[in-house]
């Protein structure tokens, strides 16, 4: 059975493996949706220390999430020493 992938999780287990867990703590979430035509589209963005680290979109607001999580996690894998 393959894993299951969940970069909301990822992110979170990255942030909470620093001393204290104290850089969880530091990542905000802002989100808006947007009512086009056809369904609404959900725009996430990930802010970590007032930086903008990852960005979002999608049908759902779970799924904005992750693709958020995902540009986050990048970002801040490279950035946040180990």
């Amino acid at each position: 059975m393959a894993a299951v992938v969940d970069p909301v999780r990822d992110l979170n287990n990255f942030l909470q493996e620093h001393p204290g867990g104290s850089l969880s703590r530091e990542l905000k979430w802002n989100s808006a949706r947007a009512e086009p035509e056809h369904g609404a589209i959900y725009h996430v963005t990930a802010v970590f220390r007032g930086v903008n680290v990852g960005v979002g979109h999608g049908s759902s607001l779970g799924s904005a999430k992750r693709a958020a999580s995902v540009q986050a996690l990048e970002y801040l894998k490279s950035q946040v020493p180990a």
